[in-house]
C-alpha cells in the first residue's frame, strides 16, 4: 500500500539538495564585484564562488536531472490527461504515516513537501501504466484476498523519555508541569540513545501490538494529543510518554483503493522502470551531461 520506499527516499534526497542548492544561489543572485567571502580559515578566505563551484560539482549533476525529471512528469501528465485527486494523495500520506518509523531518514520532510513527493510518484505510476488494462474482477479478487492490508489500527505517535529511576522520574514530570519542552528535556536526560537525538520521537505505535507493555498501553491509551503518561516501570528504568499525534482507525473500502490497486497490478505486468527517464527520449531531453545513461 505505501509508496515505494527506495525510490521515495530517492527523490527526498534529490529534493534536499535542490532546497539546499537554490537557497544559496538566491543568496548569491544579482551580486558583482568583490567576491564575498562566506568563510575565513587562518587567514585564507573562501568566496561564494568557491562555494556554489563545489555545490555544483558535488550536486549539480542529480539537481538538474531532478529539475528535468519534475519537468518531465508535469509535461507527460497533461499530455495523456493524467491527474491524481487530492483525496488520492491524503490517503496514500496516511498510509505513510500508520508505518511511520522515526528512524528513517525520509520522515525529515514536513507534511507539504512529502504530499508533494507523493503526488509526483504517483503521477509516474500512472504515466508507466496508462496502456495496462486490467479487469475490474481481478481488482475485486486482490482487494478480497488482501483486505486486512487496508484496515489501519488506532495509532499512536509516541516520544518517551527514560530514566535511571523513579526519583528522576517525578523530578521530570515536574519540569514538564512547569512548562518545559518535552522534546528539549528527551535529547537532555534520556538515557535511550536511539531516540533522545529525536526529541524522544519513536514515531507511530498501535496498541494492539507489542512494542509497548501493558502498563503503558493502558496509560497511553486515555491521553488526548499533548498529553504524557506518569511515570511507567520497564524493567530497571522508568519511562514517561508523550502523544505527538494520533491517527484514527481507518478501513479502506474497495472504492477508496481501487486505483492503487490498478497501479500494483499493472506495476508487475510491465518491464519499465520506474523512474522519470525512462520517458527522456519520448520528450527529446537535452542536458548538459550528454547522453542519458
Amino acid at each position: 500500500m505505501r509508496i515505494k520506499r527506495s525510490v521515495l527516499m530517492g527523490i527526498i534526497g534529490v529534493l534536499l539538495v535542490t532546497n539546499l542548492i537554490t537557497l544559496v544561489w538566491n543568496w548569491s543572485s544579482g551580486k558583482v564585484g568583490t567576491p564575498e567571502v562566506v568563510a575565513s580559515v587562518g587567514g585564507e578566505s573562501v568566496t561564494r564562488e568557491d562555494w556554489l563551484y563545489s555545490l555544483e560539482q558535488q550536486h549539480g549533476k542529480e539537481e538538474l536531472r531532478a529539475l528535468i525529471n519534475q519537468k518531465v512528469v508535469n509535461q507527460l501528465a497533461k499530455k495523456y490527461d493524467i491527474s491524481v485527486s487530492n483525496k488520492e494523495v491524503e490517503q496514500e500520506y496516511y498510509l505513510i504515516q500508520s508505518v511511520y518509523n522515526a528512524y528513517d531518514e525520509e520522515n525529515n520532510e514536513d507534511e507539504d513537501t512529502l504530499k508533494e513527493q507523493i503526488k509526483s510518484e504517483l503521477l509516474l505510476e500512472e504515466l508507466i501504466t496508462k496502456d495496462v488494462q486490467v479487469p475490474e474482477k481481478e481488482l475485486k479478487k486482490f482487494y478480497t484476498q488482501n483486505e486486512d492490508q487496508y484496515s489501519i489500527s488506532k495509532m499512536y505517535k509516541l516520544k518517551q523519555l527514560k530514566v535511571a529511576d523513579r526519583t528522576e522520574a517525578e523530578q521530570v514530570l515536574k519540569e514538564l508541569e512547569a512548562g518545559s519542552n518535552f522534546e528539549a528535556l528527551a535529547m537532555e536526560r534520556s538515557t535511550d540513545e536511539q531516540s533522545a537525538h529525536l526529541g524522544g520521537d519513536i514515531g507511530y505505535v498501535p496498541l494492539d501490538g507489542d512494542i509497548l507493555s501493558g502498563d503503558a498501553k493502558a496509560e497511553v491509551e486515555r491521553l488526548s494529543q499533548g498529553e504524557w503518561t506518569p511515570p511507567v516501570q520497564q524493567d530497571s528504568e522508568y519511562v514517561i510518554y508523550y502523544v505527538d499525534d494520533i491517527l484514527k482507525e481507518r478501513h479502506f473500502s474497495f472504492k477508496d483503493v481501487k486505483s492503487q490497486i490498478r497501479r500494483q497490478i499493472a506495476l508487475d505486468q510491465i518491464e519499465t522502470p520506474l523512474k522519470p527517464e525512462s520517458f527522456w527520449d519520448e520528450l527529446k531531453v537535452e542536458w548538459f551531461y550528454g547522453k542519458q545513461e
